[in-house]
């Protein structure tokens, strides 16, 4: 499993960084940079939670 944030859709709202530091960041421009590409099976259902609760649906899991 990858987490991805596609730019392109990403709105800089700061939600995810807000809601799951522990897998976001936020640079210095307010842009979301992951912090664990690959969430091991204990950070699953927080980068489940941040793919459903982005506003512009900008953040994915990869298989």
């Amino acid at each position: 499993m990858r987490l991805v944030i596609d730019r392109s859709k990403c709105r800089k709202t700061g939600q995810c960084a807000y809601l799951h530091p522990e897998l976001f960041r936020t640079d210095t421009d307010g842009s979301p940079i992951v912090r664990v590409e690959h969430p091991g099976e204990e950070l699953r259902a927080a980068a489940e939670e941040a793919v459903e609760l982005c506003p512009s649906g900008a953040i994915a899991l990869e298989e």
